[in-house]
């Protein structure tokens, strides 16, 4: 019997490794719909502000308007990743694409969360010129602060971040959090405005605040990508417990026939021995 007992004490810890699945799945399904409601709330007040962000850059540039002297024309790639490593493969291919775009525009890189560090560590990216970690999944004013701080220097700022496609698929993206302003005309007759407070002040505050909230919202969607890659990971292991379970529910089943099959052979052959007595 110690084998079955030996067998059930397993059936146990692989029931238990399925109930607790089972609840990070459904913890992560429960975060994915709150999170997904705040995304979704405000989508059109985050375009209007893209637009927006991209006629001032556009207006600034027609008009000759100065940026402020510490201001590069370069581009600065920000990859964000978790701290962890529950969510699969997105977090390395969101450093794949992050490191091909900083090679192949010879631009500088700066990377958000353990993961993105970690993969520095095993690959060559010279041009990252910096690193921070969030202590939480939602950063704090001074954690958000330094990762603008590192923003300011550049004329523009592609944060490359995982994005959610849906609940079963989420890929890597780069979000223009400053729009570039490029050398082809918009389409239709060119909009005179008068700007107060003068128009080299705006684009001032459109390189701080402005990036501060077209940022959170970026990570406002990466969050959503990973708890949605985590709940599939969360799915995917519970399929496989369950299945263990089965399995070793099976095996018990069948080692505990056996032992009931060769207690009958003993007792038949326990009676043919009496009678060829």
């Amino acid at each position: 019997m110690s084998i079955i007992t030996e067998l059930q004490e397993q059936l146990q810890t692989t029931q238990t490794a399925a109930f607790v699945t089972t609840m990070l799945r459904d913890i992560s399904a429960n975060r994915l719909q709150s999170i997904r409601s705040i995304f979704d709330a405000n989508k059109a007040y985050y375009e209007e502000l893209h637009e927006l962000t991209a006629l001032v850059a556009h207006y600034a540039e027609r008009e000759g308007v100065a940026l402020p002297q510490h201001t590069k024309t370069g581009t600065l790639y920000i990859a964000v990743t978790a701290n962890n490593r529950f969510y699969g493969n997105l977090n390395n291919y969101v450093m794949d694409r992050f490191a091909r775009l900083v090679e192949d525009n010879n631009a500088d890189g700066y990377v958000i969360g353990a993961t993105g560090a970690q993969y520095l560590d095993q690959h060559d990216v010279p041009q990252v010129v910096g690193t921070t970690q969030f202590a939480g999944s939602t950063p704090s004013n001074s954690e958000l602060q330094t990762v603008v701080d590192a923003m300011v220097p550049y004329a523009s700022v592609v944060v490359v971040h995982p994005t959610f496609i849906n609940s079963f698929e989420q890929k890597p993206a780069a979000t223009d959090v400053t729009h570039r302003p490029t050398s082809v005309e918009p389409d239709g007759p060119a909009v005179e405005y008068i700007c107060e407070p003068e128009l080299g002040e705006i684009m001032t505050f459109f390189q701080t605040q402005i990036r501060i909230v077209l940022l959170s919202r970026t990570l406002l969607e990466t969050r959503l990508a990973l708890t949605a890659a985590r709940l599939m990971k969360m799915q995917r292991a519970r399929e496989r417990a369950t299945e263990r379970v089965k399995k070793e529910e099976r095996h018990i089943h069948r080692e505990i026939s056996t032992i009931k099959n060769l207690r009958l052979l003993e007792t038949f052959a326990g009676f043919t021995s009496d009678r060829a007595i």
